[in-house]
Formats: C-alpha cells, structure tokens, sequence
C-alpha cells in the first residue's frame, strides 16, 4: 500500500463515480419513466429486501480489505468463503419472499427474479474489498462498467420491450454480472494461492463484531418495512425511491475517501487523514448544494408524478451529507486502530476498540431514528404519501446530527487532528453563493416541459455553470484549491 496515494485514487474513485452517476441516471430516468408508482415502489421494497441479506457478506469483505492491506495473501479463500455464502443469504431470501409476498401481495415470481442479485451483490462486495485492500481505485471501473452496461440492458428490456419491473431486474441482473466478470479479472492476481482453513476460522471467530456492526443496518433498513405494513401501499416508496435517487447523490463525494481507510491500516499518517477530510468536504458540499437546487428539476426528469418530493430530497441531501462525512471520521477510527494484528487480543480488547465504537455510534443514530419514525407513524400513518415521505426524510436528517458531531469530536479528542475549519467555512460560503446565484437565474428560464428530451437541454446548461461558478471562485480566493488543479494537470502530463 505504500504505492498508492490517497488523493490520486480519490479523484480517480470521484471522477469515476460522477461519470457512472451521468449513465446511472439514465438507466433511473428509463425505469421511473416506464414503471407505475406501484412498480417504482415495489423496486425500492426489492432492493431493502436484498440488502437484509447480503449484510453476511462483511464477515468476509471486512477483514479482507484490512488484511490484504497489510500484506496477508487471503483473496482466494475470501472469494470461495463469499460463494458459500451467497448459498446461504439466498435460501434466506426466499424466505422473506414468501412472507412479503403473502403479506403485501406483491408478485412472488417478481421477488424470486431479484434473488439472482443476492449471490451477485455478495460477490461484488467481497471481490471489491480485495481490490481496496492493494489496488483501491481499481474497485471504481467495477462500478462505472455496472453503471454503463445498465443502459442497454434496461433500453432493452424496459424502454423497447417493455417488461416494466421484469425488465428492470433483468437489467440490474445483467449488469451485476458484468461487474463480477471485471472484478474478478482485476483481482485475479490475489485470488491465487491455497484455501487458508486458519483464516476462515478466524473469520468465523470474530463473526461476533461484524454481525453487531451489520444488525444496526437491518434496523436501519426496516424504515421501509415500517412504511410499507403501516400504509400498505407502494405508492409512498415509490415517492422515497425517487427523493433518494437524488438526496444520495451526495454519496458520491464520499469516493474521495476510499483509499483513506487502505492507507491509514498500512502506514497511519495523520497528514494522509487531515488532508482527505478538506478534499471531501470540498466536494461534497457543492453536491450538496446542487441537490437542493436541482431538486425539482431532477424530480421532473424522473418522471413529474415526483416533483412534490422536494422537501424530501432537501432532507435527504442534509442527511446524507451527514452521513457521509461520518463515514469519513469512522475511516480514520478504524484506520488508525490495530487490536486485529495481535494474535493476543481478547474479548476485552475488541470491547475497548474503535472497531467496537463506530457501530455502537451507529446503534444509536439507528434507534433514535427508527423509534422515532415508529412515533410519527403512530400518530400520521393516515396521512398523504408526500405528508409521509417528506417527514420521514426530515426524521433521518435530524437523528444524523448529534451521532456525527459526537464522532468528530472523538476522533478531534484522540487523535489530535487538525480540523480546516478556515477552509471549510470558505467551501460553505461558496457553495450558498453559487447555489443562489444558479437558482434564481434558472427560475426565471427554465419551463418544466413534459418530455425529458425536451427539458434536459433546458437544465444541463445550468447544470455546467453551477460547477464552473463554484470550481471557479473556490480557484481565485483558495490556495488549496489552486494546488489541488495543479496537481491533476502534472498527474495527467506524467501519464501521457
């Protein structure tokens, strides 16, 4: 890992993400274009239900990545141990099918038909913590080649035969596969080797600490469930589908950290932690402010049937940016952390850790929000979809708060980082100025047309001056930002 630098393969992880988010959002704009409501909702339910599953899958992903990135030659008996699983997590999953489907009506040859996404998200996830632990920009061409393939597939089988949700999980499916095929090829080189039975035991050992950093996910998740047997309808996941294609989108900035967490586990620099938290809020913050901004326009592209969930994305957004610079905090706590290379670290020792800490910080952000959306519900389950979705979003946005700034100031207390709090407050004021600024300017031109082949001529232009504004002021009154751009132009010099 000592080969690898943390803001090359950031940007190349950001750059690569923001280029899969471009054709992602086509392949969305397909499937909210030609699926009903009720479609669209029973797609999110789908994807909430494969994702209870897959959480076995870090038993194996999570060690994985840490010891690869200290050197330990395992990815064989990862990828072998992953195919067992992905047995295990779909006999599962047939399972819930059965009791989702008696109990909501949904289709069950339609839920049985997402179950091919189980072994192939399992795979996915564990193949790409091989590549993070000695090759971490090498996960994002898994993803961009996911994002690309989705379009004919979902031309095919959603726009030109129009199968609706059929023809969506036929395209997800697909593409599913082909990621796994450039995964594996990319990590092949470590999936060489014996079987190491010692290792798989050791995994098995320590299940423990990956289950209860996991079980706060499928309490996380059950936010969909709550919603779906309280108002026993699909047409209010069908309105939180389409805020969150939008309010995730701030994800996205998080791909600037991914190779933070490699390098802090094989040298824990703390200049390596320092400067990748200035360059995620850099970019996360402008995306943040886009979201917000291209609220409704982004909803109407999706399809107008959405456009009343604005209030949704904003949320969504907040939260998201939230959680995102949470999860960059959490990779320095489990970086700098090394109670795993001591074959002599008890029970006791796991307690006493960060990698005991972040989910029990998680346990709390989750309970606070789930209890809290179980009250709402209690006393508004009654009321319209949008009344429901846009207080749901409002209710993760909120629990985020006190879970994240509790985690800065740990990681502040403990390991004595230096927060850019100067160069933070520079990103913000850019960012409300643009935001304003872009705006007002396309509320005063743009006329929401019905055909998105109409509007999205209309939108990408202000679209592109957003990013110049901002990416320009940021160039004229900060240095960083300077050195940053200077930096990407001798990058690509040398590798031409």
């Amino acid at each position: 890992m000592n080969n690898v630098r943390v803001t090359y393969s950031g940007l190349i992880a950001f750059l690569v993400s923001i280029g899969s988010l471009l054709t992602g959002m086509l392949f969305v704009i397909i499937v909210t274009r030609r699926l009903l409501p009720e479609e669209f909702g029973l797609w999110t339910l789908i994807g909430t239900m494969v994702a209870y599953v897959t959480i076995i899958q870090p038993i194996v992903s999570y060690w994985s990545t840490r010891q690869i990135a200290r050197g330990e030659e395992i990815g064989k008996t990862a990828v072998v141990t992953g195919s067992i699983f992905s047995m295990v997590g779909f006999t599962v999953y047939a399972i819930i099918v059965i009791i989702v489907s008696a109990s909501l009506g949904a289709s069950i040859n339609v839920l049985m038909l997402a179950s091919a996404l189980v072994p192939l998200n399992i795979l996915n996830s564990i193949t790409g913590s091989i590549l993070l632990g000695y090759k971490p920009h090498a996960v994002s061409y898994g993803l961009i080649s996911f994002e690309i393939s989705k379009i004919p597939f979902g031309l095919i089988f959603v726009y030109f035969i129009p199968l609706g949700i059929t023809g969506a999980l036929l395209a997800t499916i697909g593409a599913s596969g082909i990621r796994l095929i450039v995964l594996l090829f990319l990590c092949r080189k470590k999936i060489v080797g014996e079987i190491k039975k010692q290792v798989i035991k050791f995994w098995l050992k320590m299940s423990w600490l990956v289950a209860y950093e996991q079980f706060s996910g499928i309490i996380f998740r059950f936010d969909v469930m709550l919603i779906s047997f309280a108002t026993t309808s699909f047409t209010g996941l069908a309105f939180w589908g389409a805020a969150q294609t939008l309010g995730f989108l701030v994800l996205h900035s998080g791909q600037i950290s991914q190779a933070l967490y490699p390098k802090l586990l094989a040298e824990g620099k703390k200049q390596f932690a320092e400067d990748n938290i200035k360059r995620s809020l850099f970019f996360a913050l402008p995306i943040l402010g886009a979201c917000i901004v291209f609220a409704k326009p982004g909803l109407h592209i999706l399809n107008p049937l959405y456009v009343d969930a604005s209030f949704a994305v904003y949320f969504l957004a907040l939260g998201t940016f939230s959680n995102t610079l949470r999860s960059v905090f959490y990779k320095i706590l489990s970086g700098y952390e090394h109670v795993d290379t001591s074959n002599h670290s008890t029970f006791r020792d796991y307690i006493k850790s960060k990698l005991f800490l972040i989910p029990t910080l998680e346990y709390a952000y989750v309970i606070i929000y789930i209890i809290s959306l179980s009250i709402f519900l209690m006393f508004y389950r009654d009321s319209s979809d949008i009344f429901l979705v846009n207080n749901w979003a409002f209710l993760m946005f909120i629990a985020s708060i006190p879970i994240t700034t509790y985690t800065v100031v740990v990681v502040k207390k403990h390991h004595n980082l230096k927060i850019p709090i100067f160069s933070i407050m520079k990103y913000v004021l850019i960012t409300i100025i643009s935001s304003v600024i872009v705006f007002y300017t396309m509320e005063n031109f743009i006329t929401y047309r019905e055909s998105v082949f109409d509007f999205l001529p209309e939108i990408i232009p202000f679209i592109l001056f957003a990013g110049i504004l901002y990416f320009g002021i940021a160039y004229i009154i900060d240095q960083d930002t300077r050195k940053l751009f200077r930096g990407i132009i001798n990058e690509i010099k040398q590798r031409k």
